[in-house]
């Protein structure tokens, strides 16, 4: 067992056993035949590491020691990929010039199998800073930008949830189909960023128990978290507690029992008592990766 990141300013995934020491990683030079290597999103599987390589238009697989097995080509960028049984999804994140969001992709053969959300030729290269997609009972959901409502990707999109902030909180209905310059004009309205609205929703993840997901109003993140024994959804900031000292915003990853975030060294020395588990930690190091287990 590991946890694998994707450091996507320096295009390396490293790998960190379950203790938090470093085993290896993966760098942008690649393990194929010595080329470059974009970078840009991974999934894991119980035995390989699918990488999207958007530069090089192909998606490349490796074992969980980093050993390079095979590659297939793809027919345009892509900034997100995820799988649902043998199919490989890649959004292109407005970037295909045949106005498509979503390619599929046989995982094993590399087949083409289709491509489906279709969007406005003004929209053509505006790319979003974001996740894309979540999976949920063997289904693949999705979500985009200036776009309130969850989406489930099956050969077309089917919208399944809409999720209401307020008029006041929210841009209107058809901002999401707006070309750069219009949506940066419309956007200059607000003089102070605080007063912004809701972009997006991100980092979706679904699961049994509970739905989860995070939000910026204004220049500030949120988390929405609604377990399903709950009447109310917690909406705000994560509070910190005796139990979770160092819980914060700053997430990384998320699954039904388990919250990773990052911690800045010196918030360690704050508290009252360092747990002993983090007493080895210096005031000077890199941040830190916090792994909280739901119980």
């Amino acid at each position: 067992m590991a946890l694998y990141i994707l450091d996507k300013k320096q295009k390396i995934i490293f790998a960190f056993d379950l203790e938090g020491k470093y085993k290896s990683k993966l760098d942008k030079h690649g393990r194929g035949y010595g080329e470059y290597l974009s970078l840009d999103d991974f999934f894991i599987t119980d035995s390989s590491i699918y990488i999207l390589a958007s530069d090089q238009q192909k998606v490349s697989v490796y074992n969980l020691n980093f050993e390079f097995n095979f590659d297939f080509p793809i027919v345009t960028h892509g900034t997100s990929i995820t799988f649902n049984r043998d199919s490989l999804f890649i959004f292109t994140n407005y970037c295909s010039t045949e106005l498509q969001n979503f390619y599929i992709y046989n995982r094993f053969t590399g087949e083409y199998l289709n491509k489906f959300g279709s969007f406005p030729k003004k929209q053509l290269g505006i790319a979003y800073r974001q996740t894309t997609f979540a999976k949920y009972q063997n289904s693949v959901y999705c979500f985009f930008p200036y776009d309130y409502s969850i989406y489930k990707c099956h050969e077309k999109l089917e919208k399944v949830c809409h999720i209401n902030f307020g008029k006041d909180y929210m841009y209107p209905e058809n901002f999401k189909n707006y070309s750069d310059e219009e949506r940066i004009n419309y956007i200059m309205r607000y003089s102070d960023p605080l007063q912004q609205p809701i972009g997006r929703i991100d980092n979706l993840f679904i699961c049994d128990n509970f739905l989860f997901f995070t939000f910026v109003k204004g220049i500030f993140p949120y988390i929405y978290f609604k377990h399903t024994k709950q009447d109310v959804a917690h909406v705000g900031g994560i509070i910190t507690s005796h139990q979770f000292p160092l819980i914060n915003n700053d997430f990384i990853y998320i699954d039904k029992s388990t919250y990773i975030c990052f911690c800045q060294a010196e918030t360690i020395f704050s508290l009252e008592e360092i747990p002993h588990n983090l007493q080895s930690i210096k005031i000077d190091d890199n941040p830190i990766l916090i792994k909280y287990i739901f119980k």
